[in-house]
C-alpha cells in the first residue's frame, strides 16, 4: 500500500503524517494489489478538511470529512473509508461465491469429453417413497448439493419434483 500525505494551506508536521499513516494502515486488511492512498489535508476558514483518495486496481474511492479538529477529521474519514472498503470487499466475495456456485451447478450438467455427446454418463438414484410436500422440503434442505427432489406425493399419488428457487421459495413440477 502506497500512502501519500499532502497538505493544502496547511503544513504537514511529522506528528500529523505519522498519525495519518498509522490510521490508514487499518485499511490494509481490505487492500487489493497496487493500492494507492492519497490523503489531502486542507483548511477552509475554521474547518479542517481531510480527503482520502483510494485507487485499488483502477477502482477509485473518494472520502471527504470536515471538522474543527484535524485529528477528528482523519478519524471520521478513515471510519467512512473502512465502511466503503468493507462493502466493496463483501461485493467481490459474494460475486466470487456466486460464480463458484454457478460453476459447480454447471459442472453437474457438463460432460467431460466430446465422445460422450448424446450418451448418459451419470446416474443418480432417488428413493421414491410416498412422502408429504413438507417432508420433501426437509429432505431437499438436508442435501446441500441437490438441486431438486423427486418424490411421490402422498396426496396425489403422483411423482412430483420439488426445487428451490433463487428467491428462497420452492417450486414444484407436477404431471398434467
Amino acid at each position: 500500500m502506497n500512502i501519500k500525505v499532502v497538505g493544502k494551506n496547511i503544513e504537514i508536521t511529522a506528528a500529523i503524517k505519522e498519525y495519518i499513516e498509522k490510521r490508514v494502515e487499518r485499511l490494509e486488511k481490505f487492500e487489493a494489489k497496487n493500492t494507492e492512498v492519497t490523503v489531502v489535508c486542507s483548511v477552509e476558514r475554521e474547518e479542517q478538511i481531510v480527503e482520502i483518495q483510494i485507487n485499488q486496481n483502477g477502482e477509485f474511492i473518494r472520502i471527504e470529512e470536515k471538522n474543527n479538529d484535524l485529528y477528528a477529521s482523519v478519524d471520521l474519514a478513515i471510519d467512512k473509508a473502512e465502511r466503503q472498503l468493507r462493502k466493496e470487499k463483501e461485493k467481490r466475495v459474494d460475486k466470487n461465491r456466486e460464480e463458484s456456485l454457478k460453476e459447480k451447478v454447471l459442472g453437474l450438467f457438463k460432460g467431460g469429453d466430446e465422445e460422450n455427446i448424446g450418451k448418459v454418463t451419470k446416474t443418480k438414484c432417488y428413493d421414491l417413497k410416498p412422502i408429504t410436500l413438507e417432508d420433501a422440503k426437509l429432505k431437499l434442505e438436508d442435501e446441500k448439493d441437490t438441486l431438486f427432489m423427486p418424490f411421490v406425493n402422498v396426496e396425489t399419488k403422483e411423482v412430483n419434483v420439488l426445487y428451490k428457487r433463487e428467491d428462497g421459495s420452492y417450486g414444484i413440477v407436477v404431471p398434467e
